[in-house]
């Protein structure tokens, strides 16, 4: 009897987990798919996701105060990212989903590897920035691939950058076809025609980097600016490739049996496990 009970315990503080990662999965493909995530997912997932979390609370599997935790680390960390332009509305969304579905890691999991026990929420988003450090270094890949089979061709030709912009956009931007612009490939540039934007003298047009593109950004304005001076772009514009954040939440969230990987790397570079 005390053995089903157990089990019956361990296979009620798993479920939230198998489904968060069901939810997660179909939002990362239809998101990749078509860059849209529609509204009736999240109707479907939050009240299973809450009611799952009420059961928990029911069976005493989790604290009201982790849960309130969880759940007020999710919204402000979503908001945060969400007017800051980091995220799109489905990610905040997503985020707040894992918060009340699951506030907290399954108990098998709570100890491993020694790091410090966080509310699953945290965990997973400091795995997924981890994990999105992959792309950055994908893109560098390619524009290395680009130099050596293009060795006349300069991706930068046109526009006047500075040494640590060129670096940054190594990192974060390829020569796309202009037509290609939009919610797959961000502008990383724009043009400007006026002498106190930072166009050339007489208002010619002028290449002009973008620092940073908000994720909810208007991008049909920005390409029709640029479509304007195609002339410009006959070797192509400087735009950043997208993924999916909800694709670095999923791998993210299916790793959080290895615990907090950024507490991880840092306590073992300091000795402490």
């Amino acid at each position: 009897m005390v053995s089903m009970l157990v089990w019956l315990q361990s296979l009620l503080m798993w479920v939230p987990f198998v489904f968060g990662l069901c939810v997660l999965v179909y939002v990362a493909i239809a998101d990749f798919r078509c860059r849209l995530v529609s509204n009736w997912v999240w109707v479907f997932a939050y009240p299973i996701g809450c009611a799952l979390t009420l059961v928990g609370l029911v069976f005493s599997l989790v604290d009201v105060g982790v849960v309130l935790v969880s759940f007020v680390c999710s919204m402000f960390l979503g908001l945060v990212l969400f007017y800051s332009g980091f995220y799109g509305g489905a990610d905040v969304k997503a985020l707040i989903f894992i918060g009340l579905t699951l506030p907290t890691i399954p108990l098998t999991l709570n100890h491993t590897l020694g790091v410090p026990v966080l509310p699953l929420v945290l965990v997973m988003f400091c795995n997924s920035t981890l994990l999105s450090l992959i792309w950055p270094l994908s893109i560098f890949v390619l524009n290395l691939n680009h130099h050596l089979r293009h060795k006349r061709a300069c991706m930068f030709e046109g526009i006047k950058l500075s040494l640590r912009q060129k670096v940054w956009l190594l990192f974060t931007a390829k020569l796309t076809p202009l037509d290609k612009i939009g919610v797959r490939y961000f502008p990383a540039e724009t043009v400007v025609t006026l002498e106190e934007e930072g166009a050339e003298e007489g208002g010619k047009p002028t290449r002009k980097l973008l620092r940073f593109v908000r994720a909810e950004t208007d991008l049909k304005k920005h390409k029709d600016n640029l479509m304007k001076h195609s002339e410009l772009y006959k070797n192509g514009v400087l735009a950043s490739p997208t993924i999916p954040t909800a694709l670095f939440f999923t791998l993210a969230l299916a790793i959080t049996p290895m615990g907090n990987l950024i507490f991880f790397f840092v306590a073992y570079f300091f000795g402490v496990i």
